[in-house]
């Protein structure tokens, strides 16, 4: 089969796509340049070539902001999400329509949730109560060690039944950088190179181990502070 640009590999063809998201198929087509030169060699015209071609801005998607419930607010800021999204690179971001900074639904959620994927395109990232948190009950021992893994400092209150988790500087918003959002760029990544649709393609256990697999790749890059190529 020729190699034509409908064919290229998956990183290259998401960051031409972001570029050129309203261009048509056909721009760019060397089989269609190639044809035109010849013809209009075949007329004796020439093409004078500009070798400075203006490099089009990336589009990216949408970050959106809901106002807080009193209480809560959001670790993350705009900014810190487009900086993740610029060093992530292309083949995670095309495809994504919009993350968005949101309050819990109206039926409420389960303690310690924290973003989700809605396909095609959505990153929810969900508000969280200003520290520390006064849970009850006592935490699950993965919750626990993940927790703990992203420098929150968790206390069993004695007597109470009740938990006590600390977020020390700039620990939670990290988390929810680098664990949250990765975590669900790698759900879109795995997701929408598939087909686009938006019903699950694959078990969810195995969704959950591409997302960890995706953090895991990432995360230096993002700590790192820099920009993919």
């Amino acid at each position: 089969m020729s190699r034509s640009k409908h064919t290229d590999p998956r990183p290259i063809r998401a960051a031409r796509r972001l570029r050129e998201r309203f261009q048509a198929r056909s721009t760019g087509d060397l089989t269609i340049r190639r044809r035109c030169a010849q013809r209009l060699k075949e007329l004796g015209l020439t093409i004078e070539r500009n070798n400075k071609v203006r490099q089009p801005r990336h589009s990216g998607p949408r970050i959106l902001i809901q106002m807080t419930s009193p209480g809560f607010f959001h670790p993350a800021t705009k900014k810190h999400i487009s900086k993740l999204l610029r060093a992530v690179g292309p083949l995670a971001v095309y495809g994504l329509r919009s993350v968005e900074l949101v309050r819990a639904p109206s039926g409420g959620l389960p303690a310690l949730v924290f973003g989700r994927y809605q396909a095609p395109g959505r990153i929810l990232l969900y508000q969280q109560p200003l520290p520390p948190w006064r849970l009850s009950g006592v935490l699950k021992r993965e919750d626990a060690r993940r927790l703990k893994r992203a420098g929150a400092l968790i206390k069993l209150l004695p007597g109470s039944r009740a938990t006590l988790i600390a977020w020390p500087d700039f620990y939670l918003k990290r988390f929810m950088l680098e664990e949250v959002l990765l975590h669900e760029l790698g759900h879109h990544v795995l997701q929408h190179h598939k087909g686009k649709r938006p019903v699950r393609i694959v078990r969810t256990k195995d969704h959950e181990a591409f997302a960890a697999q995706f953090v895991a790749r990432h995360k230096p890059l993002v700590r790192g502070g820099r920009s993919h190529p």
